[in-house]
């Protein structure tokens, strides 16, 4: 699966790591005068900040960050339990604009042991896949490029149900609630689909290009036209309500009080917002060229995103923590290409971001899991 528009090329530069120690006042006083420390650990290097902003480690503290190659991790299972995608070798590889490439797959892998076991295995590429809110089922799609097929798999079994009687975007589809999952066709209608495979049309909008479909309590959000209207359905009251325009997307908060928007406001210009449910703004929390991958933490007092400095000559990101009520930043990660929205473990103690490298001449993932004390 192709990481779809948060996936571009580029050099990749020094990753930034900033692990193994806690950053707290105690630990990174303005006393210390050295902008950065490098140490080696288990082979790699590893970049330590410190305090340049007395306000940035006052509450998050890290612990680490682990770093997996050649997967693509997507989502938590548990605390030491990942889903991730991958080549899978052991099948004949297909040859595509001149290159070999094998059928990416669908594996749990155990970060305590580094241990696989296979979920989708096959000839066909299986990916975008997302836990539901209690880690029984799997929802996960049969890809083709842009588009894919959805399919529910109830994890104790292993047994997988269509979830989708024809193609639609691949980055679309997510879990409206332990039962159900909800996407847009591509004809502009929003379908939800059960874990037994059976499918019903919920909003029929009319309009061809429906994207950026997420539910939160009885109301689905969704983008739609050439000025990114975000529109909120009423799935009780069957009344639509147009909250905000230039919405490249929203993603409820846990509790669906607040939205973080991200918003262009001009050419080259996104800005991530807290809002309220009603798309009211409430503070801005970053500006760039390009914000990517933002998520909640399960209690929603964090928020992770990447953003790209705006008039960057390149398309790198930096990852940033922010504690919501305070408004301060964390840095995490440095120069990545971030492929997936980032994802919580179920404590909010872990995050999880995977990224792109260009590597013998060819894009290849690594996966950061990054621990919080």
């Amino acid at each position: 699966m192709k990481p779809e528009h948060k996936r571009r090329h580029g050099n990749m530069r020094r990753i930034l790591i900033c692990g193994t120690v806690l950053l707290s006042i105690a630990g990174c006083s303005t006393e210390n005068t050295e902008t950065r420390q490098v140490v080696e650990k288990a082979g790699q290097t590893i970049t330590v900040l410190d305090n340049r902003s007395e306000s940035v480690y006052t509450q998050l503290k890290l612990a680490g960050i682990d770093k997996i190659e050649g997967v693509r991790g997507t989502e938590f299972v548990s605390e030491d339990m990942i889903v991730v995608n991958k080549e899978n070798r052991s099948l004949a590889p297909q040859v595509i604009e001149g290159q070999e490439r094998y059928p990416r797959n669908l594996y749990l892998h155990t970060l305590s042991t580094g241990g696989e076991t296979p979920l989708q295995e096959g000839e066909q590429n299986y990916g975008a896949p997302l836990m539901s809110p209690d880690k029984t089922h799997l929802f996960y799609k049969e890809l083709y490029d842009a588009t894919g097929l959805g399919y529910i798999m109830e994890l104790s079994t292993g047994n997988s149900v269509k979830a989708s009687g024809a193609e639609f975007r691949s980055e679309e589809g997510r879990w409206s609630d332990n039962g159900h999952v909800i996407y847009p066709d591509m004809e502009g209608n929003i379908i939800s689909a059960d874990l037994n495979g059976k499918q019903e049309t919920v909003l029929a909008t009319g309009i061809p290009y429906v994207h950026e479909v997420v539910q939160t309590g009885s109301r689905i959000l969704y983008v739609t036209g050439e000025d990114s209207q975000l529109s909120a359905y009423d799935t009780g009251t069957k009344q639509t309500k147009a909250l905000k325009k230039n919405v490249m997307w929203a993603v409820p908060s846990p509790d669906g009080s607040r939205l973080a928007i991200v918003e262009r406001t001009g050419p080259g210009v996104m800005v991530l917002k807290l809002c309220d449910s009603e798309g009211n703004e409430q503070s801005v929390l970053a500006t760039g060229q390009q914000i990517f991958g933002t998520g909640w933490s399960p209690d929603g007092s964090k928020l992770a995103y990447a953003t790209s400095a705006a008039g960057a000559a390149d398309d790198q990101e930096d990852l940033f923590i922010t504690e919501v009520e305070t408004g301060e930043q964390t840095p995490v990660l440095n120069d990545i290409h971030l492929s997936d929205q980032l994802r919580w473990s179920p404590s909010g103690k872990k995050l999880l971001a995977s990224a792109t490298v260009l590597k013998d001449n060819a894009y290849q993932f690594i996966t950061y899991v990054i621990s919080l004390s």
